[in-house]
């Protein structure tokens, strides 16, 4: 990210499809990442042919939910029109219409976006995608291009410095290592890679989320991981009322526990599980 620090060893490895993978940590920024990355034919395949978007389906009404507090909170930054990239089903572009926004999704492995490959957009919003790409760098020339220049980056990412990472590790629900989420970011180290992408940040900040938060994914994670286990037990999870029910169900408890990380749990901010980074598209040659 930083470009500077020296990579060490976490001692922590993993093994897929017979290929060792390690998590190494920038001494500079404080980021760490999978090495050796995965190469683009392994996502492809991760995301084309292993990875199962009925669970989102599943979760539409959450996920709309989030997306439209998502789009109170970034309102001063969106502008009239906003590309939702790497949004998977859209539910943020969905919430930004429903807004007023003109708003598109763009995500390398849902089809029928085409439209949204067009540039000179107000604002990209990339929610939890850096940290799936094997060369975030790349991901963020390819966004800085579909913005107009002056438009506005908005980033969420796993907060790698927060309460979950250092309590739960790599078993904390937003670590995934070392194929699903490669790359774990700092505030240091994301700044950093912003302004080598030809970003420059204007506000950093730090939020529990419904699906990642404090009482549900440290204090009481057992338990919500025997909710969680529910949507896919079988043989009800052949029926499609059983898994909505459950994912309606688990969802309303998770936001429930989001509130209580809120209320019950005060922190510093910098120890909550999503790091969130807004910068603007440098002018060229500045």
């Amino acid at each position: 990210m930083c470009d500077a620090g020296t990579p060490a060893s976490l001692g922590i490895r993993f093994q897929v499809e017979g290929r060792d993978y390690a998590l190494e940590q920038c001494a500079g920024c404080g980021c760490a990442f999978s090495a050796p990355r995965p190469d683009d034919d392994l996502l492809r395949r991760v995301y084309t042919e292993g990875y199962d978007y009925s669970w989102f389906r599943d979760h539409l009404d959450a996920k709309l939910q989030d997306a439209r507090q998502r789009v109170r909170e970034y309102g001063p930054w969106l502008g009239s029109r906003v590309l939702d990239f790497g949004g998977g089903l859209g539910y943020f572009a969905t919430a930004a219409r429903e807004a007023g926004h003109e708003s598109a999704t763009l995500d390398p492995y849902v089809h029928g976006q085409a439209a949204a490959a067009q540039a000179d957009w107000d604002s990209v919003v990339a929610l939890h995608v850096l940290e799936h790409s094997n060369d975030p760098l790349a991901m963020l020339g390819g966004i800085r291009a579909r913005l107009r220049p002056g438009g506005t980056l908005i980033l969420a990412v796993p907060n790698y410095a927060g309460a979950g990472y250092r309590e739960r590790g790599v078993h904390w629900v937003w670590a995934q290592p070392p194929i699903v989420h490669i790359f774990h970011f700092t505030a240091r180290g994301l700044t950093r890679l912003l302004e080598r992408g030809g970003f420059q940040v204007e506000d950093i900040d730090f939020h529990e989320r419904w699906d990642g938060n404090y009482v549900a994914d440290v204090l009481e994670v057992e338990r919500f991981r025997r909710l969680g286990a529910d949507w896919a037990r079988r043989p009800w999870a052949r029926f499609a009322p059983y898994r909505r029910y459950i994912a309606y169900r688990n969802s309303q408890l998770r936001f429930a526990a989001m509130e209580r990380s809120l209320r019950d749990h005060p922190m510093d901010p910098a120890l909550r599980a999503e790091l969130q980074v807004v910068a603007r598209r440098a002018r060229d040659g500045a």
